[in-house]
């Protein structure tokens, strides 16, 4: 018989899982099939009765398409979901849209700039139908790539927060929010966007450096203020001083018309400065600053010498006695406020309580007005008529040259600073007071800040600074303003007597508003009467009015996705509070915040057990991705050119709790492991071909040390995959898999694994022994991998022989652990005598590696191998029931004293059919070029 003939008795391997997986082609074919055997709605069905856990997902913006971020977020998600539900749990994903807002009514407008029409022209509902289409596109788009990221979820049931369903619960919960005391109406100062025309939270800022101006300006003591502080008042006097002045700091001039105060800090030490020799006339004048910034002031004026000190007082002096404002014949009150620092100025605060939080704190306090004499476009009003109709940020240069005109300019400069920008539109805000909605984070009856912050220490957060992060936050954080000024969003459902303006929120008022949206549809309120609107018999319970108009302000869009763990967790009776919420890190000044709010505010509890956050999709430089930076790169093109797979590996190889870098070689590295686990499966399937687990699978008893090692080893690896995946450590998942199927399978196992796979007899005890450990490790691996790549598995599984349990679908199998998994083949004894192997076996081939290079033998099996071993590890070795040439992948091994190593060529004969030399070759007058092992394995 010739070689090639011995060729056709060897067991190869046979499969049509091809090495490479055209994954672009295929993985759209194989979503199709999922989405049409219902596989997710099956999966759930399967696991109805089981213990439930909850992902809550956050709603992305209804506008544009999916960016690397976005994919990020959803495919971690997808894996979390996928494994709960593989684990047993009845673990539903319902995706949702955020629909409301600035983003989708912008969309929209330029839709009227296109078409040349005037938006004021418009009437409001075909505005707001021409933004539900627009969010309508886009949601259809992101539904379809998120599909295409193989993400399962229930895709033909998503929450909307623009449905009526979805909307009516949004009005109940504004309404327990009145019921329970923290919704009320304030005239304050809030961010402001001029160019969006509306306010904003504080999860709507963004900061960015801008360049102001930088002045000093000279605000002088009344004549009873001076009168009132003898002291000063006798130095002024003795140097015939024209004016005693404040000096000033500001970097706000536009602020200055609305000036009704400045503020010092009580425990400051405030100093009278002589000012210099000729600054302004031949008579004198006196400064006063706040004497630990006496230095840098002098050094901002660039004088040559110290100025005098007349006097050094505290602020109790002047509390509450009056300047002149420098350029408006009106007074501006001297109060304390201890927010004043040292950091930079004067130690003299300009107060402004309609331009500024801490100014409206404190002037509220003494009885100032909310003075803010600024429109929506952030000009000046009839209020200030010397500028009216200018814009506030243009008018700082004219303020600037008449306080300089007028004397009262001390010094000006500009400066370059972190200052408050819109998110959306990028443009600086400002803070202007304005009557608007707010949710109160401290009252005298309640303090929803220290609820949240009790609520957050019991909430598990990964990372763990994600906690002091959020408790920040919630402790610096105003208080909420929900009011918006535009027109597609939810409408504050709050009327206004028309006699008394008092406004009617009652919760009974709100359900009963929810109820008629929940029927006809939320443009109700922009079609319908106020009277139409409101409960039968609806009166003012200040005045007894029964005449009411209706609230034009939207709410801000954060409070509509804030409340979804009401609308989706509680009203689809999906489990609240949820499991997890896992988003982005900005989410903790955004909906992590919001939902914790909106939950302790009527719930008294927040809505997760857990918050889990991802860090940013970065440049491979660590840069932020931007259009304009031509460095962004989209999920579809990768998708397009790699495929789904790739892209999802690529997700869970780095610790994406820090910021991720994207690049090409990043997803050609993980190309490069994702073929190392198709080879790996292929290597499984090809061998077998010919297995049933029905009829061939062997017992415990039937398996060499081998394959028993094999699955120990395994079972191990399973449980830290298993492990890493419930501590949603998916990049150990990833390093565990990739290391598991390179190194334990590819270049150990399978390596020795092939001689008797391909050589022994076909029905032979030592190879159905050895299928069978290889198909309970491919089970395991297969179902392992389901979660990160879907579809491979998927693949696979249709190949896999599966016996009489078979499912059509990987994804209705149970992910391997105790019962389901290799946990029972552990046997750490066995693997601790083949650690003592392996580490024998990489010396053994380092050096027949040196021999091969050196010409002396060309394949391992030429050689015969002479291993100086001690008499404890030659016991151990000779306990592996194994033949211990085999597994050094030598044709002889002999076991001496000493620890050399001695690599010389085996005396043997090169066999035809296992290539092995030996000694019995050429010895069967028949079969002259194969071995003995091979003349009984194809029984001749």
């Amino acid at each position: 018989m010739s070689a090639k003939d011995y060729k056709s008795t060897l067991n190869l391997p046979q499969t049509s899982f091809s090495m490479r997986g055209d994954l672009p082609k295929r993985e759209p074919l194989q979503i199709e099939e999922w989405l049409k055997n219902k596989v997710y709605e099956r999966r759930i069905e399967k696991n109805k009765k089981h213990e439930k856990f909850l992902l809550h997902d956050g709603p992305p913006y209804a506008n544009g398409g999916l960016h690397l971020g976005t994919a990020l977020n959803k495919i971690l998600k997808d894996v979390v979901v996928k494994y709960k539900n593989m684990s047993g749990y009845e673990a539903r994903f319902i995706p949702g849209w955020d629909c409301h807002g600035l983003p989708v009514e912008l969309g929209a407008e330029k839709q009227l700039l296109d078409k040349k029409l005037d938006k004021t022209k418009v009437p409001v509902t075909e505005l707001r139908q021409m933004c539900r289409e627009y969010a309508e596109k886009y949601i259809a788009l992101q539904m379809s790539q998120f599909k295409r990221l193989e993400v399962f979820g229930e895709w033909d049931n998503p929450y909307l927060t623009m449905s009526k369903e979805y909307v009516a619960t949004i009005i109940r919960e504004l309404g327990r929010h009145s019921k329970e005391g923290v919704l009320y109406q304030g005239n304050k100062p809030v961010y402001w966007c001029t160019s969006c025309t509306t306010a904003l939270a504080e999860a709507e800022i963004e900061y960015k450096n801008k360049r102001s101006p930088s002045i000093y300006v000279k605000f002088e003591l009344s004549k009873d203020a001076l009168a009132s502080f003898k002291e000063l008042s006798n130095i002024a006097n003795n140097l015939h001083a024209k004016q005693v002045s404040f000096i000033v700091w500001t970097t706000t001039p536009w602020t200055l018309p609305a000036n009704l105060g400045v503020f010092l800090h009580p425990e400051y030490e405030y100093i009278a400065l002589k000012a210099p020799s000729g600054h302004s006339t031949n008579l004198a004048e006196i400064w006063i600053v706040a004497q630990g910034l006496k230095e840098s002031f002098e050094k901002t004026l660039g004088l040559s010498k110290p100025l005098e000190v007349l006097l050094t007082f505290r602020s109790e002096k002047l509390h509450k006695q009056k300047l002149k404002h420098p350029f408006i014949d009106r007074e501006s009150l001297i109060m304390e406020a201890e927010y004043v620092t040292l950091d930079a100025g004067t130690g003299v605060v300009h107060s402004a309580p309609g331009h500024g939080t801490e100014d409206y704190i404190v002037g509220t306090k003494y009885g100032l007005k909310i003075y803010a004499p600024v429109d929506e476009k952030g000009r000046f009003t009839e209020e200030f008529p010397e500028m009216q109709g200018q814009f506030v940020f243009k008018a700082n240069t004219v303020i600037i040259e008449n306080l300089k005109n007028s004397g009262h300019l001390l010094f000006s400069s500009e400066v370059e600073h972190s200052y408050p920008h819109c998110w959306r539109c990028h443009q600086p805000i400002i803070f202007r007071a304005t009557p608007q909605w707010f949710i109160g984070m401290s009252s005298q009856k309640r303090s929803l800040r220290q609820e949240a912050k009790d609520q957050i220490k019991s909430i598990q957060w990964i990372p763990d600074c994600g906690i002091n992060r959020i408790l920040g936050m919630v402790e610096a954080r105003p208080d909420w303003c929900i009011s918006r000024q535009r027109t597609w969003g939810v409408p504050i459902t709050v009327f206004y007597c028309q006699s008394c303006h008092e406004p009617l929120a009652e919760e009974s008022v709100f359900f009963h508003v929810a109820d008629l949206v929940e029927e006809h549809g939320t443009d109700i309120w922009f079609t319908e009467s106020a009277v139409k609107l409101l409960p039968a018999g609806a009166k003012c319970k200040k005045c007894g009015n029964q005449s009411f108009v209706k609230e034009k302000d939207i709410l801000d869009v954060w409070f509509d996705s804030g409340v979804s763990h009401a609308a989706v967790c509680e009203d689809r009776e999906l489990g609240w509070p949820a499991d997890l919420y896992l988003e982005g890190s900005d989410q903790h000044r955004g909906w992590f915040q919001t939902s914790l709010l909106t939950a302790v505010a009527t719930r008294y509890r927040a809505p997760f057990e857990t918050v889990l956050t991802h860090g940013f999709v970065n440049d491979r430089d660590g840069k932020k991705m931007s259009k304009s930076k031509g460095n962004v790169v989209s999920p579809l093109d990768i998708m397009n050119q790699f495929g789904a797979e790739i892209l999802r590996l690529w997700v869970v190889l780095e610790d994406y709790r820090n910021d991720v870098n994207y690049s090409k070689e990043s997803i050609e590295r993980v190309s490069e492991s994702y073929r190392k686990i198709r080879n790996t499966i292929r290597f499984i399937l090809g061998n077998l071909y010919d297995f049933d687990p029905d009829l061939h699978q062997k017992s415990l008893h039937d398996m060499s040390d081998l394959d028993l090692w094999a699955l120990s080893k395994s079972a191990g690896v399973f449980e830290k995959i298993r492990h890493a995946y419930e501590q949603y450590e998916f990049h150990l998942v990833y390093h565990q898999i990739v290391n598991f199927c390179a190194v334990d399978l590819s270049s150990v196992y399978f390596d020795i694994l092939k001689d008797r796979l391909y050589t022994a007899a076909k029905d032979s005890l030592e190879r159905r022994a050895s299928q069978t450990a290889l198909w309970m490790i491919g089970s395991a691996l297969l179902r392992s991998l389901t979660p990160i790549i879907t579809f491979t598995a998927e693949e696979a599984w249709q190949l896999f022989p599966q016996g009489k349990g078979k499912t059509d679908s990987i994804y209705l199998t149970d992910f391997p652990s105790g019962e389901n998994g290799l946990d029972k083949w552990k046997n750490t004894v066995l693997e601790d005598k083949f650690e003592i192997l392996w580490n024998l076996r990489a010396r053994v081939l380092k050096e027949l590696e040196v021999e091969r290079q050196n010409k002396k033998i060309g394949h391992p099996r030429e050689a015969k191998v002479i291993l100086g071993v001690d008499d404890k590890t030659e016991k151990s070795l000779k306990e592996i029931r194994e033949d211990l040439k085999r597994l050094f992948l030598v044709s002889e091994l002999e076991l001496t004293r000493g620890d050399q190593i001695k690599v010389i060529r085996s005396n043997g004969t090169k066999c035809e059919r296992c290539w092995t030399y030996s000694v019995e070759v050429g010895q069967n007058v028949t079969h002259p070029d194969i071995c003995d092992r091979c003349i009984k394995a194809i029984g001749i």
